[in-house]
Formats: structure tokens, C-alpha cells, sequence
């Protein structure tokens, strides 16, 4: 079990900073089972992460595919949706 002191704590968050997407969410799993029994409510208390994400990380990690995050899917707004008349 990882003791999370305040110099670890500033090194997670600054290293999850960095990344994005599927690594990001590999990251928090993976920190998450370092931290042992309870890992993902301690997690989303001290270092203010969401569990849904730590939860879909842990999948990806236990699973070994990444879930693909789309966001190129989603389109451009109509001109009529951002400029009201």
C-alpha cells in the first residue's frame, strides 16, 4: 500500500497533468492499485479524480483495449446553433 505524502501527491497530479486520453486514464489506474484496498474512493478524496474514469481505466488496464474517446466523431456545430439570429 503507497503512503501518499504531500511531495507524491504534487508528483501524480503534475505527472497526470501531462497526459491525456486513454494514457491518462492507464496512469490513474495503475497509481490507483498501487494504493491497495480502497485505492479508487482515496484516489477521487485526495487527489480530486473521478471515479468513472478511474473505473473505465481499471478496464482498459484489466482488458487491455483502449476505449476509443471519439471526440473527432462529434462534428462542428451548425453556424445557426453559435450564431442565433
Amino acid at each position: 500500500m503507497l503512503e501518499l505524502t504531500e511531495p507524491i501527491k504534487s508528483w501524480v497530479l503534475s505527472t497526470a497533468k501531462q497526459l491525456k486520453g486513454h494514457a491518462l486514464r492507464i496512469f490513474m489506474a495503475q497509481t490507483v492499485q498501487a494504493l491497495g484496498e480502497g485505492g479508487q474512493r482515496r484516489a477521487e478524496r485526495e487527489l480530486g479524480w473521478n471515479r468513472g474514469t478511474i473505473r473505465k481505466g481499471m478496464h482498459e488496464l484489466e482488458s487491455g483495449m483502449a476505449c476509443v474517446d471519439a471526440y473527432a466523431v462529434r462534428g462542428r456545430k451548425r453556424s445557426e446553433e453559435h450564431l442565433p439570429p
